[in-house]
């Protein structure tokens, strides 16, 4: 389990930088947690408060262990919903910028220089912008959709 939360770790350090919404007496769950998990369920097929509720409910024992957390239960889902409505879009946006590029410099060999912004890349088979000024939009809307947005099903 110690592999996950090293996997982990970079994102979790850059979802550290996202300010909570929430007063500091509200802060039972940790926000760099409460968005990975989120993250996590919305790339396992979640599509909404409850099946991310869901996702880390299920998976609670796991985490736990994984993250070497102590939580006894999943977060209620209007606690999710406050937490992730509440969230600053352009800081979640920039902590996934941030974790782009952390990527695609990893993924670059050295002497190359890395793939220019723009350019387009191929990955099994399905041709995808790389380094994309807008590759952190999608998430970064799904995690902190307003309320004037249409909610999120499951």
């Amino acid at each position: 389990m110690e592999v996950a939360m090293a996997a982990f770790s970079p994102l979790l350090g850059l979802l550290t930088d996202v300010p909570d919404p929430r007063r500091a007496q509200g802060q039972l769950y940790k926000l760099p947690y409460v968005l990975l998990f989120s993250i996590l369920a919305i790339v396992t097929g979640c599509n909404s408060y409850r099946g991310i509720v869901t996702f880390i409910a299920v998976h609670r024992r796991r985490l736990n262990v994984a993250f070497g957390l102590n939580w006894r239960r999943a977060p209620a889902r209007t606690a999710v919903r406050y937490i992730l409505q509440g969230l600053n879009p352009a800081a979640v946006e920039e902590a996934f910028r941030r974790h782009a590029a952390l990527l695609q410099a990893a993924r670059a060999t050295p002497g190359q220089g890395g793939v220019a912004e723009g350019s387009v890349d191929e990955v099994d088979g399905i041709a995808t912008e790389a380094a994309s000024p807008l590759m952190a939009r999608p998430c970064a809307a799904a995690l902190t959709s307003s309320t004037t947005a249409p909610p999120l099903r499951c």
